[in-house]
């Protein structure tokens, strides 16, 4: 049924896609759509709660301007009050998905990078901030990026209401 859900869903992008619903573009996005599901693997580790992952994506944006201004205004002013480090965010328990969730918001976020992500034993990815002035707010800001993620993207075996990672 998933399967056959992700068909009709990627069927309709697809025309929306080509704004014309024609004939050919209506077999040709069948066709796309049946190869990318077969390609694509239909279950996941993880569930997707629609109101978390709005509250994430705001959460996100929201972080992304600020970040923005701050860069902006070290860019035009004369003083420079960068003091650049690099943290250590351990994420115990957190699966690969995660991970890159969190690897990938913090590097898209103007003001730090992810520099390494290490899995042994358990996964600890290492950021350079260009504003750090406390390691462990930094760090907090990190773990509730992570937090955040967790609650939109809960694991599937995970009781409602338990905080996993």
């Amino acid at each position: 049924m998933r399967r056959l859900l992700a068909i009709v869903w990627l069927t309709v992008l697809w025309l929306v896609l080509w704004r014309d619903v024609s004939a050919a573009n209506l077999l040709s996005g069948l066709a796309l759509a049946a190869l990318v599901s077969l390609w694509i693997p239909t279950e996941s580790q993880h569930r997707m709660r629609p109101l978390r992952l709005l509250g994430f994506v705001g959460y996100f944006l929201r972080s992304l301007i600020e970040a923005n201004f701050v860069l902006a205004r070290e860019v035009v002013t004369p003083t420079n009050h960068i003091h650049t480090g690099i943290i250590a965010v351990p994420l115990p328990g957190c699966s690969d998905f995660v991970v890159t969730v969190v690897a990938n918001a913090t590097s898209l976020t103007p003001g730090t990078l992810t520099l390494e992500v290490a899995r042994d034993p358990e996964p600890v990815i290492y950021v350079h901030v260009l504003h750090l002035r406390d390691p462990e707010t930094a760090r907090t800001e990190v773990l509730d990026l992570a937090a955040r993620v967790v609650a939109a993207f809960p694991p599937r075996n995970a009781r409602p209401g338990e905080v996993t990672r």
